[in-house]
């Protein structure tokens, strides 16, 4: 079959169907806008789950007032430890400087005395250090009396991971939902389609035209409504997302430490041309019922 002529009859259908096509693409667009807002949501959350794992961080909050010496002490002794890669130490006015610098505060936070902000130590584990021993190195550091709290976020990094669990297999569960959606949507369409052209597709079949020369528009036609779907979906979905990027920066980047970031280049490719084999996929399964004439 000729593409260019493929092509030409297709760019025909659409400009004579061109009222039914935009419902079309507009209704499915909201599938493929929910469909990319889950898999935004997991994205950033799977940055936060890759930081915070590859991290291996404890942080060691220190008590008010305590001597110097016994910190240097206490430094000394985490250092020592085969599993500790780096410790670093923040006073007061050191951790309200990084909460100011990764955080968008109104004046009267940003007001708050440095005493408000507790001294601590950072310490980076090694990449291989397990659970349960770090939970062993948490308890040996809180026996001394210039520590307040140790935190080893494992608490927190375990729930991240159940949520992330669940989020892919919602993802999942809403592609294939999405999936059948297009599938019903476009096949209904093309269905219509046909039935407008009938008495054309009549003709061509009495002139000796096979049934893959008429098919291979209303294909092509299908592919291009889960196409543009698909890809306005993607473009609503980036103009929400720049326009709320800085306010989540300012919120998530300074709980996580993680800046938000939209979907990777590959992931846009996916959706867009799935929503196009998706659509061609429902068009041709349409016709092998609807094509007798």
């Amino acid at each position: 079959m000729d593409m260019k002529q493929l092509i030409t009859r297709a760019r025909r259908g659409l400009r004579e169907e061109m009222r039914l096509y935009l419902v079309a693409v507009s209704s499915l667009a909201v599938a493929f806008l929910c469909l990319g807002g889950a898999l935004l949501a997991l994205t950033n959350l799977s940055a936060v789950a890759r930081a915070w794992g590859q991290s291996s961080r404890m942080t060691v909050y220190l008590r008010d007032g305590a001597e110097a010496e016994d910190v240097a002490q206490l430094r000394a002794l985490v250092e020592g430890l085969a599993e500790v890669r780096a410790v670093e130490h923040l006073s007061s006015e050191d951790a309200r400087a990084q909460f100011l610098e990764h955080s968008d505060v109104e004046a009267g936070l940003a007001a708050l005395p440095a005493e408000v902000f507790p001294a601590s130590l950072e310490i980076t584990l090694a990449q291989d250090t397990g659970a349960p021993r770090a939970a062993r190195i948490a308890e040996r550091i809180a026996q001394f009396r210039s520590v307040s709290d140790v935190e080893t976020y494992r608490g927190w990094f375990s729930r991240l991971e159940s949520l992330l669990q669940a989020g892919r297999a919602i993802a999942g569960a809403l592609a294939l939902l999405v999936a059948l959606c297009v599938l019903a949507v476009i096949g209904n369409t093309i269905r219509l389609a046909v039935a407008r052209r009938r008495e054309e597709i009549e003709v061509m079949k009495l002139c000796g035209a096979t049934d893959e020369f008429v098919r291979g528009p209303f294909v092509l036609e299908g592919s291009f409504q889960g196409f543009m779907s698909a890809l306005l979906a993607v473009l609503l979905l980036m103009g929400g997302f720049l326009l709320v990027r800085d306010e989540l920066d300012a919120t998530v980047a300074a709980l996580t430490g993680v800046r938000a970031a939209f979907l990777h280049p590959a992931a846009l490719v996916g959706l867009t041309l799935g929503g196009a084999a998706v659509g061609a996929i429902g068009s041709a399964l349409s016709l092998r019922r609807y094509m007798a004439v």
